[in-house]
């Protein structure tokens, strides 16, 4: 069985596809723990750091996917750091092929 297996087409590892895999998990992970209302964090205090990013206007109005303005927070943070090298490795991935 293992000798009619093609192998005319490498398996490559993607990264780019592993980076974007585990972003779109941590969405479905904060859609779920909005969804069924479970308390991952606790309110950040207001005189934090974290605590006057994530009730500034930005989270609490303009870039709100979920109510929970700490999720909002975490969303664009990894957004942020994920989606850009993402892209690149997709892009890099698509014009390099001959």
């Amino acid at each position: 069985m293992a000798d009619t297996i093609k192998k005319d087409r490498p398996i490559r590892n993607r990264d780019w596809m592993k980076t974007l895999g585990a972003f779109l998990v941590l969405l479905l992970f904060f859609f779920l723990c909005e969804t069924y209302s479970w308390p991952l964090f606790r309110k950040f205090n207001e005189g934090s750091l974290f605590g006057s990013i994530s009730n500034s206007e930005l989270f609490v109005e303009w870039f709100t996917p979920y109510n929970t303005p700490q999720f909002n927070l975490f969303t664009a943070f990894f957004a942020i750091t994920l989606l850009p090298s993402t892209i690149i490795g997709a892009v890099k991935d698509i014009f390099s092929r001959k």
